[in-house]
């Protein structure tokens, strides 16, 4: 089940999801721009980071992101789906 939610098998997902969240923010301007990438959740512990729940965890994240370029955050139908696969895990 990890693997059709993108898991360990795809690569470094934390970095990838990560990385994707951070690019969404990046759409935004000025103030916006510096607070949706300081509210960005972060995990500075490698062996954490690297951590096969961690690794599902934001495989559903890079499975299912779709960024809203208005908020800078992910679509209300992207976070359902990235919710649902996370709940499956």
């Amino acid at each position: 089940m990890m693997l059709a939610c993108g898991g360990g098998a795809h690569g470094d997902t934390y970095a990838r999801g990560a990385h994707l969240q951070a690019e969404c923010c990046e759409a935004l301007t000025g103030g916006a721009r510096d607070k949706c990438l300081a509210d960005l959740p972060k995990v500075d512990d490698q062996q954490v980071q690297t951590s096969s729940a961690n690794q599902s965890t934001y495989g559903c994240v890079v499975a299912h992101f779709a960024c809203d370029k208005a908020t800078g955050h992910a679509t209300q139908a992207s976070a359902q789906a990235q919710l649902e696969c996370i709940q499956e895990l």
